[in-house]
């Protein structure tokens, strides 16, 4: 059997959760039964997330594996009238001309771009996978309402649409969005041999990061971002101190807020113990080095990053939004705190700062709890059962 044409639309191909997710599934295409093709915006920050150097690095990833992909400036995040007009007419175009069997959207902007060209060039099967959503957190109400109006719509419009947990998935029909049969529900799948051979372990901070000895090691690794709300670990680490003087922050990734972090930090007295790694390239090291990894976002679909700390044996806390509190057991596998509040937040790291054989046993239940269905084979077995379920739904297959 000829292998069939998959497209895959994302707008930006970086170190993010949801472009790995993505890098992950086109890489690991059973290349006898599917053609994956790439489309994705280029980089419009050469520092979030990677940036230019990452997103290159995985055009080259890509090619040497024999998959096509483009890079297109039309393609980008940010709402420009101009770009997305151009970005649905060249997407049209492209379809029409690959007859892709099926076309599979990636996050928001990805998703209304890339399903209204599907619909326009007449492509029957179409997969959508949010990787969480956009109701609120990000945009203030007026502009949220619009785009859950948008998704709505173009739930209409879709074939299957794929959640990373059961509560994101819940969230999409509370808001309206898609229908119960609609869902498949896939974990993001990561390459478990690299973290679960760090449980129990700890280790010296990776090169060029210097932390003191005796420091308890709390840490975050994401994109510096309001949403992934940085700002009230901050605080929260302020605060912690009074009662944990040798805490040291650990924040790990790139953003446009990190000037205005750092500018908190010494604010609330303790820019001696933030140490703001940048994009790192290594994020099992710099994992191996915490003693508790922190996800204090205020709107999450699943949180990539928590999973691999849970997988690493780390004691994790994490704010109960989003698809969170399905990883999560309170207390048994980790802590849940509510979203942007660095005193409950605080109270959190202080216990467990206080009972380090507590925190070493969660540690250890977190990483059994990230089973082999969140292994990278495990979720591309998935996805691809749902391309065959979507295609035979519209008679393509």
């Amino acid at each position: 059997m000829t292998p069939r044409t998959i497209v895959h639309v994302i707008t930006r191909l970086d170190h993010g959760g949801s472009a790995q997710n993505t890098m992950l599934t086109a890489l690991g295409h059973d290349r006898t039964r599917f053609a994956p093709i790439m489309i994705a915006g280029t980089a419009d920050h050469h520092d979030a997330q990677g940036g230019r150097t990452a997103t290159d690095a995985n055009v080259r990833r890509l090619e040497a594996a024999g998959i096509a992909c483009q890079l297109w400036p039309a393609l980008t995040r940010p709402v420009s009238p101009a770009k997305d007009l151009q970005g649905v007419v060249r997407l049209v175009r492209l379809f029409r001309r690959e007859q892709p069997a099926l076309v599979h959207t990636h996050t928001s902007k990805a998703g209304a771009l890339g399903r209204l060209a599907a619909a326009l060039a007449g492509v029957k099967t179409v997969v959508h996978t949010p990787h969480g959503h956009v109701y609120y957190g990000h945009f203030n109400r007026p502009v949220s309402r619009v785009f859950v109006q948008i998704e709505r719509s173009l739930a209409r419009r879709t074939t299957r649409l794929i959640a990373l947990t059961e509560a994101e998935r819940d969230e999409h029909l509370a808001w309206g969005v898609g229908r119960a049969e609609q869902f498949a529900v896939i974990p993001s799948g990561i390459d478990l041999s690299r973290f679960r051979s760090l449980v129990g372990v700890r280790r010296t901070p990776p090169s060029g990061l210097s932390l003191k000895p005796d420091s308890v090691v709390v840490g975050s690794i994401g994109w510096l971002t309001d949403v992934k709300g940085h700002r009230y670990l901050i605080e929260a680490v302020a605060q912690a101190k009074a009662q944990v003087p040798t805490l040291h922050l650990l924040l790990v990734g790139s953003g446009d807020r990190r000037r205005e972090l750092e500018r908190l930090a010494g604010q609330r007295g303790i820019a001696d113990a933030v140490t703001f790694a940048g994009e790192r390239h290594d994020i099992p090291d710099c994992l191996a080095a915490l003693d508790i990894f922190v996800l204090p976002s205020l709107n999450e679909g699943m949180g990539r990053a928590l999973i691999e700390a849970m997988a690493a044996g780390r004691a994790v806390i994490a704010s109960r939004v989003g698809g969170v509190p399905a990883l999560i057991d309170e207390r048994r596998n980790g802590l849940l705190v509510p979203p942007a509040d660095p005193a409950a937040l605080a109270r959190a790291l202080t216990e467990l700062v206080r009972q380090p054989q507590w925190a070493k046993e969660l540690g250890s239940a977190a990483s059994l709890a990230i089973g082999a269905r969140f292994s990278a084979r495990a979720m591309v077995e998935a996805i691809e059962s749902v391309y065959e379920d979507a295609l035979n739904q519209t008679g393509a297959s």
